[in-house]
């Protein structure tokens, strides 16, 4: 059986990463999840771990929050158009005679 592996970081010979996931508590390549075991013999790998990964810190956010009134929309927003709708009802079969 391996050891463990989480809080470690990923070795792909070992580590089967499924997820990746943000995170300012670990620094990319880091496992912060193992959801099976992996298993080897001696040197050989058998099986290998299944975990996730963390991606580091996400992006900053610099971005302002725009207002949501309607002084915020944009000049001409006010045109929407309503998509038409569409028959999706199934076509009635071919009758043969």
């Amino acid at each position: 059986m391996m050891e463990q592996n989480v809080h470690r970081f990923l070795q792909f010979i070992l580590h089967e990463a499924i997820m990746r996931e943000e995170s300012t508590e670990f620094g990319e390549g880091v496992v912060i999840q193992e959801f099976r075991k992996g298993f080897r013999i001696g040197e050989r790998l058998l099986r290998p771990s299944m975990v996730k990964v963390s991606a580091g810190p996400g992006p900053e956010n610099t971005e302002p929050v725009s207002p949501s009134g309607p002084e915020a929309q944009a000049p001409g927003a006010d045109s929407v158009e309503e998509p038409e709708e569409v028959d999706q009802s199934e076509p009635s079969p071919a009758q043969d005679e």
